[in-house]
């Protein structure tokens, strides 16, 4: 731990690690991790999902062998959310600091600048990434702009299913933290109700339902906040502000991932594409005609 890390009330930070992703994703977390300073005391814990235990992690226990790290062992069963709510339940501690599989932090101190944020007033809900998309498609979307996966299930399939995306999924602008890094009080994440969590289109739900974890925080009066490199919080009608997610180059972005990369590896017309999911026309509209959401 940096000697000049800031001590503040307990604050463990959890990072998913699945077998089925092999070692690389961990790897390039950890190094990460080292390389920058988190600016705020805290514990670290790793959970090894679909491992076996002893000579199964022995790779990376290696690469572990200088960090101070607890170990927390669950199955392969379910999806990702799952085993934060397992961690919340076995941890006692504060706050819990949730980074996913593929997580790669950006920046010196990340740790302190979503902390000094989420120990705000009236702040429930502290994410790297938020999005306003929908799986619904809405009057700032377009069939063009549909995930390809919707594609795929046009025209029999999707038509069929309609009524259960509409009934589980806002319509856009659906604001919602994305939860590759995002940090909560451990008694709110306590109280966040959900599934078992057995399906993809369960954590989907979780993500970004109508009874998200964002919509649920904020249903207990407290607002969701997306910070950034520098610091700055932004609340949920400033997100495509944010330069964070989907959106011009992403420099802004305090934690990055498989899907933030991706970004960036595209071409110019799938990165519209995508800007244009995640923020509707907010981004062709102009700074000064971003919808305020409700």
């Amino acid at each position: 731990m940096n000697t000049q890390d800031v001590c503040v009330p307990d604050i463990c930070v959890v990072h998913l690690v699945r077998k089925s992703n092999g070692i690389d994703p961990f790897r390039k977390f950890l190094a990460s991790y080292l390389y920058y300073p988190a600016g705020v005391n805290h514990e670290l814990l790793i959970i090894f999902k679909g491992f076996s235990g002893g000579a199964d992690i022995s790779p990376y226990q290696e690469l572990l062998k200088n960090t101070p790290h607890t170990v927390l062992f669950l199955s392969d069963f379910g999806f990702d959310l799952r085993p934060y709510f397992v961690a919340a339940k076995k941890k006692n501690c504060t706050y819990m600091c949730f980074l996913n599989s593929f997580s790669e932090i950006q920046d010196d101190r990340w740790l302190l600048k979503i902390f000094s944020h989420i120990t705000k007033p009236g702040v429930g809900l502290v994410g790297a990434t938020g999005s306003w998309g929908s799986v619904c498609p809405g009057p700032l979307t377009t069939k063009k702009m549909l995930p390809l996966w919707k594609k795929l299930l046009r025209p029999l399939v999707w038509k069929a299913l309609r009524g259960y995306f509409q009934f589980y999924f806002a319509p856009f602008p659906n604001c919602h933290i994305r939860t590759n890094g995002f940090m909560i009080p451990r008694s709110i994440m306590l109280n966040i109700r959900h599934r078992l969590l057995l399906t993809k289109m369960d954590v989907y739900r979780l993500e970004s339902g109508k009874n998200s974890i964002t919509k649920q925080v904020e249903n207990m009066g407290l607002k969701a906040i997306v910070v950034g490199k520098t610091g700055r919080g932004y609340e949920k009608h400033e997100w495509n502000e944010s330069n964070t997610f989907w959106i011009s180059d992403q420099s802004n972005l305090l934690i990055a991932d498989n899907q933030t990369r991706k970004f960036d590896l595209e071409n110019l017309d799938e990165r519209s594409r995508l800007e244009r999911f995640a923020w509707g026309l907010a981004t062709e509209a102009g700074r000064g005609n971003i919808p305020h959401t409700t």
